[in-house]
C-alpha cells in the first residue's frame, strides 16, 4: 500500500510539472505576441498611410466616430470640411462648402503638399467607411506595390462608354505617392483640359479621367482567392440582400462574378457602415475581442440563404 508521503510527493511533482508547462506556454505566447507587435510596428513605419476624410460640416458626428476608432491606426489623419471643428480640426479649402468633389479635389492637393514627406500612400475614405489599416498595409506589402508606381486601387466599376475600370469612391480608394504627385502637378496647370475640377461632377469618373490621362492605372487589390477587399455594399445588407440592394452594381462591376453578393475577403480592408455609431462595435470586434482556441478555417460554410 502506498504511503501518504509518497502520494504527496507524486502530487507535488505533478503540480510542479503542470506549473512548468503552463509557464512555458505563457512565455511562448508572450514571445509570439511580442514578435507580432514588432512586425506590425515595422510595417506601420514602412508603409505610411495618410487617411483623408471629407465630411459635411453640418453633420460632423460620423467623422468623429472615425477619429475615435479606426482613424487612430493611420500614420496621418486628415479631415476636410467646409467649416472649422474643435475636435476634428479639418482643413477648410472653401468656407461653407458641402460639395464632396470640391472637398476631395482640394483636400488631395493639400494632403500631398503638406504631408507628401510623411506618407507613401493616400487613402480617401467616406465618413461612413470602417477601414482596417493593418489589412491595407498587408495587401500592399503582399502584392509588392510601391509608392513610386503610378497606381491606385479600390472596388472597380466599369465605365459604360470606355469600358475601362474606375474606382467606386463610396468604398474608399488608395492613391500611391507617385499617382497623387502627378494629380497635384497637373492640377496646378491652369491650361490643362483633363483635370478641370467642376463642382457637382461625379468624383470617381472625373478622377479616373484625370488619372488615366497621366498614365495612372488601377491595380488589383483582391486577395489570392479573387475576393474583394473593398466592400461596395453596406454590411447591413451584404449577406442578406447582396447585389439586389444596389441593382446596378453587379452589371457595372468590372470583375464579374456568379455569386449573389460580392465575394468578400477574410482580409477585408474597407466596409460601408449603414449606421455610423456601429463603428464602435466594429472596432471592438476587429481590435479588442479575442477568440479562445484555434480557429479552423472553413469549418462552417457561411453563405447567405
Amino acid at each position: 500500500m502506498t504511503s501518504p508521503k509518497r502520494v504527496y510527493l507524486w502530487v507535488f511533482l505533478a503540480l510542479i510539472l503542470f506549473l512548468v508547462i503552463t509557464l512555458n506556454f505563457n512565455i511562448r505566447a508572450i514571445q509570439e505576441e511580442n514578435t507580432k507587435r514588432s512586425e506590425q510596428k515595422s510595417i506601420y513605419d514602412e508603409i505610411r498611410i495618410l487617411c483623408m476624410i471629407p465630411y459635411n460640416y453640418k453633420n460632423p458626428n460620423s467623422a468623429k466616430y472615425v477619429k475615435r476608432t479606426w482613424g487612430k491606426h493611420c500614420n496621418v489623419l486628415l479631415f476636410v470640411s467646409g467649416d472649422v471643428d474643435g475636435e476634428l480640426e479639418p482643413y477648410v479649402p472653401v468656407a461653407n462648402s458641402t460639395d464632396t468633389w470640391t472637398l476631395v479635389h482640394k483636400g488631395l492637393i493639400h494632403a500631398f503638399q503638406m504631408f507628401g514627406d510623411k506618407a507613401d500612400w493616400f487613402l480617401r475614405a467616406e465618413d461612413y467607411n470602417f477601414v482596417v489599416l493593418e489589412n491595407l498595409r498587408y495587401m500592399i506589402d503582399h502584392k509588392k506595390y510601391l509608392p513610386s508606381q503610378p497606381i491606385y486601387f479600390g472596388y472597380e466599376l466599369e465605365n459604360i462608354y470606355t469600358h475601362e475600370p474606375f474606382i467606386f469612391f463610396k468604398s474608399g480608394y488608395v492613391l500611391s505617392h507617385e499617382a497623387l504627385k502627378r494629380y497635384t502637378d497637373l492640377s496646378k496647370d491652369l491650361q490643362n483640359e483633363h483635370c478641370v475640377h467642376m463642382e457637382g461632377f461625379t468624383e470617381d469618373v472625373e478622377l479616373q479621367r484625370c488619372l488615366s490621362y497621366m498614365n495612372v492605372t488601377t491595380v488589383d487589390c483582391r486577395d489570392e482567392l479573387g475576393h474583394e477587399t473593398f466592400s461596395p455594399i453596406p454590411m447591413d445588407y451584404h449577406f442578406i440582400e447582396g447585389y439586389s440592394f444596389i441593382p446596378w452594381l453587379k452589371n457595372l462591376s468590372f470583375k464579374k462574378v456568379e455569386e449573389e453578393t460580392v465575394p468578400l475577403s477574410s482580409r477585408a480592408i474597407s466596409f460601408r457602415v449603414q449606421y455610423p455609431p456601429e463603428m464602435y462595435d466594429y472596432y471592438y470586434f476587429v481590435y479588442k475581442m479575442r477568440i479562445f482556441g484555434q480557429f479552423l478555417p472553413n469549418s462552417v460554410e457561411f453563405q447567405p440563404q
